[in-house]
């Protein structure tokens, strides 16, 4: 009785402010009970307790059984959700000024096989193979938070080449299988169309296929980045390891060095003691760190690929840590606080699912996945203003 009373009184005191912040990034709807729905599938994601489906949104938050008008909204209904996507996108930048792009994956276990995109897949994170959705999202991360302003749902070949499955997902036409780095890469692409400052991609790349088309796809765009990458990763070596032959010979390109190895050719000019910023417990480190020049190997005949700094750490939660930037201008410090912030990002998507709802989508289409995590996105965009502006105001106070 006394949590039920809390959360009345929560949703009554959120009550103008969750409907100011509905009306402002669902007004691209094209009507107005689309709108309206659009802010009772928010407050569900926001006040609801346990799983978030729609049934329970609708009981929770109209005390009504109308639960199917809520799922024609999320399932059926056509509204475009790139537009919503980039009106949140303009809010999180302006309330965290973020310092970077986070990319991140995140599987979303199904039992069934008839929810779009389900497959069985090794997840390295669980060390099995689960049954489940894999989606990638772009996350503007600062300090204060990461949030998610853009996703896509990655799909194998076995949804896109069978017409039968294709069409009960309702996957539109002009959707393709792609490589996993593709998903990435069209994320960034999209994100920048909405005119959104420039921060540098950053991201985990140790088990990701096609790693270094993704970087130089960055690169050819003018785009910064710093991505963690395996120590197997192979790279072409700088001047201090230009006498290393590693045997591919005149006709197979240059010289190819493992990240490890070329770290491992560094003299002491290339070692440094760097504190950085905090970690998500807000603590500073210092670790010892090893900086070297690399060039991303490219297809034969052409020349060398971009230039870039690799990093090394010493062990850092059980494990060396190597990071690849195209920023040759930065130190070591910001290059490892920069990609510490996939761990911030670990953090918020622990929070986002477990709290909003994001692994509680029951519908099968395509069009409902973008719908879900969209009202997901938002969902978080306003728990962390709320959040951020909260302390900002004790702070001045």
């Amino acid at each position: 009785m006394v949590e039920d009373s809390l959360r009345t009184a929560l949703s009554l005191a959120k009550n103008d402010e969750v409907t100011h912040f509905a009306q402002d990034k669902f007004s691209s709807l094209p009507r107005s009970d689309q709108r309206r729905w659009a802010e009772v599938y928010l407050r569900g994601l926001l006040l609801g307790h346990g799983r978030k489906s729609v049934r329970r949104i609708a009981e929770e938050v109209l005390e009504l059984p109308v639960s199917q008008s809520l799922q024609q909204f999320i399932n059926q209904s056509p509204w475009d959700w790139r537009e919503v996507r980039s009106r949140i996108a303009e809010e999180v930048e302006g309330l965290l000024s973020p310092r970077a792009w986070v990319i991140a994956d995140t599987t979303i276990p199904k039992r069934g096989e008839h929810s779009v995109g389900v497959e069985r897949r090794f997840v390295p994170s669980e060390g099995r193979a689960i049954n489940c959705q894999l989606g990638t999202g772009l996350f503007l991360a600062g300090e204060a938070a990461s949030i998610p302003v853009n996703w896509r749902i990655q799909l194998t070949r076995r949804w896109i080449e069978d017409e039968r499955r294709r069409n009960r997902a309702y996957i539109p036409d002009s959707v393709e299988a792609l490589p996993e780095w593709r998903y990435a890469l069209d994320l960034v692409e999209e994100v920048g169309e909405w005119g959104i400052p420039r921060a540098p991609v950053v991201g985990d790349l140790r088990h990701t296929a096609g790693a270094h088309r993704l970087m130089a796809k960055l690169a050819e765009l003018g785009a910064d980045f710093v991505f963690e990458v395996p120590d197997n990763f192979e790279l072409v070596p700088g001047p201090h390891l230009a006498a290393v032959h590693s045997g591919f010979g005149p006709q197979r390109g240059p010289n190819l060095v493992r990240a490890r190895d070329c770290l491992r050719g560094a003299d002491i000019k290339h070692r440094q003691v760097v504190t950085w910023a905090p970690g998500v417990d807000g603590k500073h480190r210092a670790t010892q760190a090893v900086s070297v020049p690399v060039r991303l190997p490219v297809d034969p005949g052409r020349r060398g690929g971009p230039a870039l700094q690799l990093v090394g750490t010493s062990r850092q939660g059980g494990r060396v840590k190597l990071w690849l930037t195209n920023r040759t201008d930065l130190r070591a410090a910001e290059v490892i606080s920069l990609g510490a912030l996939v761990d911030r990002t670990a953090c918020d998507l622990l929070d986002l699912r477990a709290h909003y709802g994001l692994l509680d989508f029951e519908g099968r289409s395509y069009r409902g996945w973008h719908h879900h995590m969209t009202l997901v996105s938002a969902a978080y965009t306003f728990a962390k203003r709320s959040a951020v502006l909260g302390q900002r105001e004790r702070q001045l106070s």
